[in-house]
């Protein structure tokens, strides 16, 4: 009965691949006091276990266009980011990134020299520790063209960069998440009263956004109330006089005089008997208003206002690099409530000193004409879709082939991205260039996700059981001292960025945390921290070097190989 089934296995390799995604899932999804393996750790695990079946081959091709799939994804999501990030209010964060990178590659040298590891173990190593799974592609990669090798040596190699990321990547997450909760009190702040005088520095000083009137703001319900003007203080005032005399943010939505629905213009000038509709997230404004205006009317069937709630992503060269504040005193923005910011998928503070960067995904609110007025002047509305425009997709996966076979001689070491590489840079360009031509090249979220989390787990399931065989005589050989290895690299090139951002660029200490966070590729990491702080503001240093992270630290697995190989 059992050798049916371990046939059945070798004649059925797919089974495997779908066993340890679904086991490797499931497994990723429990949780010991707050902790959990993730998807990926877990899949390789699984996949590494079920390897041991004898005789189990992968098919080669799909290895490669798994990753393929996932590193173009990765690539056209942080783009538009790396490329913003060359601009000069980014290259503090391009710096922190890049010293991180650096510190990381003369470590995991170092590391890999001084207990004998060979390329694959090294290049493991560093994709484990930290946490850049995209860096096994790169460095099988490379292997596959080291010259003077024997197939034999590349599959061990191969077996050793999977058995090495194993070992290191679960400390690679819990100690990096451990690490940025002590950070705080190893540089002597108190992280929660840093990031509240960062947004007080980012709100004028004020303490409490309801004082801040030029603030676009919704983050309750808005409300809409209808109001009879009878009060001789308005008669004659313009609309935008009236919104003026409100303590807080309100806006006239409508007007109505003689029963007949008259357009809001700003300097529509205020009769009595007119019915003003009063639109504000402030209860205190709705309050004043009788006062203010007169008797509060019964709004049912007086107006239909189409309201609209919008995702615009953020393109036009005139609104990035702006602050909340600026913006919300442009015309285009009258009648307008944000609700939400997201930068690389993490919330950013809605305060007035907030600034707006290339791609930032802002979600409006108000009436229809407002909102879609508004999209025109900021940028590319992100309409709910389920298209994936798969000609992007296709082309820059075959662009990206060709670029990953290009060979550069560098002080006598071929240097070569690979597919992976190739890839990668092929999908930062697509990326970047749908900011460029917003209505070409369309990848929805949700399609992003299946093909950058399946692609990934998929080439991980591939790369555990084609090592499954070889992995425990690589586990006993150099297990303890891998290990060891990654605990030091984990924490090493963060301290090495925290000085050089403290000491040399004098940045501030709760976006230095952040940036932290984006250059060692962590998001838990910054989870924690916006945890401990209360606040969305260590986000504002992550994505920069997040994105930067992501191309560089993917790169150094095809680096590493090439080094170790002549070293």
């Amino acid at each position: 009965m059992m050798n049916d089934i371990l046939e059945i296995c070798r004649k059925q390799p797919e089974m495997l691949l779908f066993l340890s995604l679904a086991a490797g899932y499931y497994i990723g999804k429990l949780r010991f006091k707050g902790f959990s393996l993730g998807s990926t750790a877990s899949v390789l695990l699984v996949a590494l276990a079920l390897g041991q079946i004898p005789g189990v081959k992968v098919p080669a091709l799909l290895k490669t266009v798994s990753f393929a799939l996932f590193v173009f994804c990765i690539g056209y999501s942080v783009g538009p980011q790396f490329f913003g990030a060359l601009k000069k209010q980014g290259l503090s964060y391009i710096w922190v990134a890049l010293v991180v990178a650096v510190a990381a590659l003369v470590t995991v040298l170092g590391l890999g020299k001084l207990f004998s590891f060979d390329p694959g173990t090294t290049a493991g190593l560093l994709a484990g520790a930290l946490t850049t799974s995209s860096a096994i592609g790169t460095a099988e990669g490379a292997i596959a063209h080291l010259p003077a090798l024997s197939d034999a040596a590349k599959v061990a190699m191969e077996t050793n960069v999977a058995v090495a990321y194993g070992i290191t990547y679960v400390f690679g997450t819990v100690g990096g998440i451990l690490m940025f909760s002590l950070l705080p009190r190893i540089i002597g702040i108190d992280l929660k009263a840093e990031a509240k005088k960062l947004e007080e520095s980012y709100s004028g000083g004020e303490d409490d956004l309801d004082k801040s009137p030029e603030l676009f703001l919704w983050t309750r319900q808005l409300s809409l109330r209808a109001y009879l003007v009878k009060n001789e203080k308005v008669v004659g005032k313009t609309l935008k006089d009236v919104e003026g005399m409100f303590e807080h943010l309100a806006y006239v939505e409508a007007v109505r005089r003689d029963g007949q629905p008259l357009a809001p213009q700003p300097d529509l000038l205020v009769r009595p008997g007119d019915i003003l509709v009063i639109g504000s997230s402030f209860r205190t404004n709705m309050i004043a208003a009788s006062d203010l205006i007169g008797p509060e009317q019964d709004i049912k069937g007086m107006v239909d206002i189409v309201g609209e709630v919008m995702d615009v992503c953020v393109l036009n060269r005139e609104a990035v690099g702006k602050t909340i504040a600026e913006l919300a005193k442009r015309e285009e923005s009258h009648g307008l409530f944000l609700r939400r910011i997201t930068r690389q998928g993490n919330a950013v503070p809605i305060l007035p000193g907030t600034i707006i960067e290339h791609c930032d995904i802002i979600q409006l609110a108000g009436a229809k004409t407002d909102v879609e007025r508004a999209v025109k002047r900021l940028g590319y509305p992100e309409r709910p879709t389920d298209v994936t425009d798969m000609i992007v997709v296709g082309g820059g996966c075959v662009i990206g082939t060709l670029i990953g076979l290009l060979v550069v001689n560098v002080g006598g070491i071929s240097i070569t991205l690979g597919v992976g590489g190739g890839v990668l840079v092929s999908g930062l360009i697509f990326g970047w260039v749908r900011t460029l031509h917003p209505t070409y090249g369309q990848i929805p979220s949700a399609s992003r996700w299946i093909l950058q989390n399946l692609g990934l787990n998929l080439f991980i399931a591939c790369v555990g059981l084609g090592a499954g065989s070889q992995a425990l005589a690589a586990l006993k050989t150099t297990g303890v001292s891998v290990f060891f290895a990654g605990v030091l690299l984990t924490i090493i090139p963060v301290l090495v960025g925290l000085i050089f951002a403290k000491v040399v660029l004098k940045l501030n200490p709760v976006l230095i945390l952040g940036s932290l966070a984006g250059s060692r590729n962590i998001t838990a990491a910054l989870l924690v921290l916006q945890e401990q702080a209360g606040s969305f503001t260590p986000v504002l240093g992550y994505a920069a070097p997040y994105a930067v992270a992501n191309v560089v630290l993917t790169i150094w697995g095809s680096l590493i190989v090439n080094i170790m190989h002549r070293l």
